[in-house]
């Protein structure tokens, strides 16, 4: 009785490890099978008679179901889409170095984009970015467009803006204007000349529109400086 029951207690044992060693042993063949897809799409990346011949070893010594040439092509193209996605969403997103442009004037941005909170409660929200130049006291368009209006806001001085292809942009606290509306300019043309502020400092006021909405210029425009 006690031997029959030994008996079934090891049988039941024997019967477990056999169905873990098979998990295991099928665990190994897929790695085994992932190891040499992974290498044959090395080795199609080489590309080279070397290459092509060592594939065609592996080809014809594994007897699998599938085929690994075939199905080594599907995931390498596969492979490729996916390398391409972060360059297609930088380009979307516009924020890729190469599309930047050059600043309206070299200088610290000291007042940055959005809201700011004051220590009695008020705030404010800066449409632009407030720029206090190194040595340039004339700022220039960014790139090519046309001179859309010239407005004199009396103590802030005068702010010029001119529409581009895609963005809008707004030049400010300028003290004079050398450009007339609608100009055409080119990137490169100066605006005018800053102005001194109330807090005595001259700077330049700088904003991009968007589709009618104000975006952080730093966002467009390649700044060395920030504060």
């Amino acid at each position: 009785m006690y031997k029959r029951r030994y008996n079934i207690r090891y049988k039941g044992i024997l019967n477990y490890l056999k169905r873990r060693f098979h998990y295991k042993r099928q665990l190994n063949k897929i790695i085994g099978v992932l190891i040499i897809l992974i290498l044959i799409l090395i080795l199609k990346i080489l590309n080279n008679s070397i290459s092509s011949n060592i594939i065609q070893i592996i080809h014809n010594g594994i007897n699998y179901e599938f085929s690994i040439k075939k199905d080594g092509k599907v995931i390498l193209d596969y492979g490729k889409k996916i390398l391409m996605i972060p360059e297609k969403t930088l380009s979307v997103l516009n924020i890729t170095n190469s599309s930047k442009y050059s600043p309206p004037i070299e200088g610290v941005i000291y007042n940055p984009f959005g809201e700011t909170r004051y220590l009695d409660g008020r705030t404010s929200f800066n449409n632009g970015i407030d720029i206090i130049p190194d040595e340039e006291k004339e700022p220039i368009s960014i790139d090519k467009g046309v001179v859309k209006s010239i407005e004199d806001r009396e103590s802030k001085g005068y702010f010029v803006t001119i529409e581009h292809d895609d963005i809008v942009t707004v030049y400010g606290y300028l003290v004079s204007v050398y450009v007339t509306e609608g100009e055409t300019v080119e990137m490169g043309t100066k605006i005018g000349t800053l102005g001194t502020n109330k807090d005595g400092n001259k700077y330049l006021h700088f904003e991009v529109w968007v589709e009618g909405l104000p975006e952080n210029p730093i966002n467009y425009v390649n700044f060395k400086k920030k504060l």
